[in-house]
């Protein structure tokens, strides 16, 4: 591969400007077929298979009226008197008519829960009652139903009402009739009430900031004129990465001609795609200025390709990898974010391999041109220019240092980052809701309300579908129900339907944390009913999963027991469904991700240890970061967020996937050099450890402290996005990039292959003949040049 290579950048230098005007010819027709091709974003996450979904097929088969609940526009409009008052007072009662009666002459939205609170409380309370007393349901059970459903607290200082937009689903609501609230809001506000709405309906826009890429594209511009010392070097790796991130991200818009994508999907393909391709241009511009010293340019940068590119390869390959298996998790919105981020890197790859080369060809004799004084070896005013600027480097003494205490770094590396791991443990995933939106939003006001008038319960409704179509008649279970019932309900199968639903709700409101349950409808032909379950948890407490899982352990008792068909659905459950199917993927993920690596890494270094402390070392870093994370922004550590919440449940693989293939690069870059250096050494092999791994030390430190640099500038310039998702993924990976370049490769790996000595390199004579030779040294292309 590595003379494939090496004839594919020299090729590249000698014909630039056929390679550059491909680029961009390339760059030009992927902007126009985006912009012919391209769709509308969804800011839907499409989720399909899991247990809460298929429930949603039952209602909509036997409630074709109800919609889909799971994505139902509803919004929750919560008044709330000055405490010590009630919202039944003259002044208030009047506030509120107005408030709904703006929403109903503008939005022309109506229905039985819509309107003044006060009254609407009032009216179906009554209505339930009489409802379920008409059905021989006793008065005192009918009370107790008509009570969960209240709309006004018990001591009237809060209340609420529900409506739905006119809106296909929650996330396509116009953002006009959201303004049409906004401003009724005020005027309840006006008249001194607090109002605030909630619901799916009215969750926050995803909004997008375009300044992130702008302060990691500086950032990593600065890093890049220290490491080079010179402006006309800086600007080539900043050109490829905006070239392949375009082109990527440009695609993205041409795919949603076909697939509907979330429009969060091109945001994590720009953020890593960006932060890969400026690395991997970086490493192939270090390695022609080096090759450039002794070798005519075009022989330099057909070096610099076949070895460093070999590597550039190798690595995207891992990152590649680990992107694409997050098809794993069979999450379909995390799927083609994983494609798009995939695709991405790939082209960020061949654009590193060919455009780099033509750039350094376009820029001839001018390429490291603008010097700045004193940086990277530059002579300061009337100094010398420095003869080797490894030769006394900061990472030449750094690997000194580990060698003299190895066992101390390695103990430092592997306790502390052990010990950063430890809140791993006390990990709680979700999906974003009200009740986790930040403090000052609306959203969150309307939940903290909610809850704190109605039990925080009402929040997370668990919704039960009932298909009692094939229910068993002669279920011993159902018989003292079915005696209960008067003849003229109907036949057998009729008494059984509507003994299977009472049935039903007793056994779900005895499971441990359910508050309360109750029917609130039947089909016409009482063939299948709608039973709430409110939980006494909100949707984001880890208990109310347990009593989900309570819930669901019930319904197959119902159903063994009557031959009918329960489903667990609605917004909260399909939530924890989700949550649940990417945990349940991590492990297999991380164990298929991990092992691959840990394979082609002993085909590429011919070494059992190496893998295996890449391995796991990327372990320690991840759970570090995971660690990290979870203080911050779960646990609220010293303030720094003003919203503690559960991490977002699609963040752990996610991370894991990128931070895994970032790792795989670095552990690359670094011990390829130093591999090449312990192949040169002929003499005493435990000696030629020592000395190889100085020497690749030296030669590498440079340009992976300069690569994690800008890596970490381009994640955490992504703490600057409005949405608390957003912010957590940049600040995950930037730590997770953190630990992972400077303590595991740039320490763990150092230090670990002084303490094994020669069996760092080992690897068993038959291994060594059944595997295959990979060069990505370009070990032979270099003695080939010599």
């Amino acid at each position: 591969m590595a003379k494939l290579l090496y004839n594919l950048g020299r090729w590249s230098y000698l014909h630039k400007w056929r390679v550059i005007v491909a680029w961009l010819v390339l760059l030009g027709a992927t902007a126009t077929g985006a912009f012919s091709l391209m769709k509308p974003f969804t800011s839907e996450f499409a989720i399909e298979g899991t247990p809460a979904i298929e429930a949603l097929q039952t209602m909509e088969d036997n409630f074709p009226e109800a919609g889909n609940v799971a994505t139902a526009p509803g919004v929750n409009l919560v008044f709330a008197a000055p405490e010590g008052q009630r919202l039944d007072t003259p002044e208030y009662m009047a506030a509120m008519d107005s408030t709904v009666g703006y929403i109903r002459d503008h939005l022309g939205v109506d229905g039985e829960r819509f309107g003044n609170p006060v009254q609407v409380n009032k009216d179906l309370q009554n209505m339930v009652v009489g409802q379920m007393t008409e059905m021989g349901m006793p008065e005192e059970r009918a009370n107790a139903d008509a009570y969960q459903l209240r709309m006004l607290s018990d001591d009237a200082r809060i209340g609420y009402t529900t409506f739905e937009f006119d809106a296909e689903s929650s996330m396509s609501v116009d953002q006009a009739d959201r303004d049409v609230v906004t401003e009724a809001m005020q005027i309840g506000r006006d008249a001194g009430l607090q109002v605030e709405a909630g619901g799916a309906g009215f969750g926050e826009p995803i909004a997008i900031k375009t300044t992130s890429e702008m302060v990691g594209l500086a950032v990593a511009f600065l890093v890049l004129v220290v490491t080079f010392g010179s402006l006309a070097a800086s600007v080539i790796p900043i050109i490829s990465a905006v070239v392949g991130v375009g082109i990527g991200a440009l695609l993205v818009l041409v795919t949603t001609h076909w697939v509907e994508l979330n429009d969060v999907t091109p945001v994590l393909a720009v953020m890593i795609g960006l932060a890969v391709g400026i690395d991997y241009a970086l490493f192939i511009l270090s390695r022609y200025r080096q090759e450039a010293r002794h070798l005519p340019p075009e022989e330099a940068a057909g070096m610099a390709v076949g070895t460093a590119g070999s590597s550039v390869v190798f690595a995207g390959t891992t990152v590649f990898t680990a992107l694409v298996a997050l098809a794993l998790a069979r999450i379909e919105f995390l799927t083609w974010m994983g494609l798009a981020a995939a695709a991405t890197v790939l082209i960020a790859v061949l654009v590193a391999l060919t455009l780099v080369p033509a750039l350094l060809g376009a820029w001839g004799s001018k390429a490291f041109a603008g010097k700045i004084p004193g940086l990277a070896g530059n002579p300061g005013p009337g100094k010398r220019p420095a003869k080797d600027l490894d030769a006394n480097s900061m990472g030449k003494r750094w690997v000194r240092f580990v060698e003299k205490a190895p066992g101390l770094v390695m103990a430092v590396v592997v306790l502390g980052l052990g010990a950063l791991s430890a809140p791993v443990l006390g990990l709680e995933m979700s999906l974003p809701s009200d009740s986790t939106s930040n403090h000052d939003t609306t959203q969150r006001k309307s939940a903290d309300l909610m809850a704190e008038g109605f039990g925080p319960g009402v929040n997370a409704p668990l919704l039960l579908v009932v298909d009692a179509h094939t229910a068993n008649p002669d279920s011993e279970i159902l018989q003292p129900y079915m005696g209960a019932i008067p003849d003229e309900a109907g036949g057998d199968a009729e008494k059984a339907a509507l003994a299977s639903f009472l049935y039903t709700v007793g056994e779900i409101g005895s499971v441990n944390g359910i508050e309360h349950a109750q029917l609130i409808a039947a089909n016409d032909d009482m063939t299948a009913a709608q039973i709430l379950a409110t939980p006494t948890g909100g949707p984001e407490k880890e208990r109310t999963l347990e009593i989900a899982h309570g819930v669901r352990d019930a319904i197959g008792q119902v159903e063994d027991a009557t031959g009918i068909q329960v489903g667990l659905t609605g917004l909260t459950a399909v939530q924890m469904d989700i949550t649940e199917e990417l945990a349940n993927a991590m492990p297999l993920y991380l164990s298929i991700v991990v092992g691959l690596a840990i394979v082609l890494l002993v085909i590429v270094f011919r070494s059992i240890m190496v893998p295996l402390v890449a391995g796991l070392g990327f372990l320690l870093s991840v759970g570090a970061a995971f660690g990290v994370t979870i203080l911050v922004f779960q646990e609220g550590l010293w303030g720094l967020v003003n919203t503690p919440a559960p991490i977002l449940s699609f963040l752990p693989i996610f991370l894991i996937g990128v931070t895994f293939g970032l790792a795989m690069d670095y552990q690359v870059f670094l011990v390829t050099r130093m591999r090449e250096a312990y192949l040169r050494n002929d003499g005493d092999r435990l000696r030629a450890v020592h000395e190889s791994t100085v020497e690749g030390f030296t030669q590498g430190a440079r340009v992976v402290t300069a690569a994690a640099i800008i890596m970490i500038a381009v994640f955490i310039a992504f703490l600057d996005q409005p949405l608390p998702f957003i912010q957590i993924f940049g600040f995950a990976l930037g730590v997770a990039v953190l630990f992972d370049a400077f303590f595991i490769r740039m320490s763990l790996v150092p230090a670990t292959m002084y303490l094994l000595g020669r069996a760092s390199w080992w690897m068993p004579a038959w291994l060594d003949k059944l595997l295959p030779e990979v060069d990505i040294e370009g070990t032979e292309l270099e003695k080939e040049h010599a």
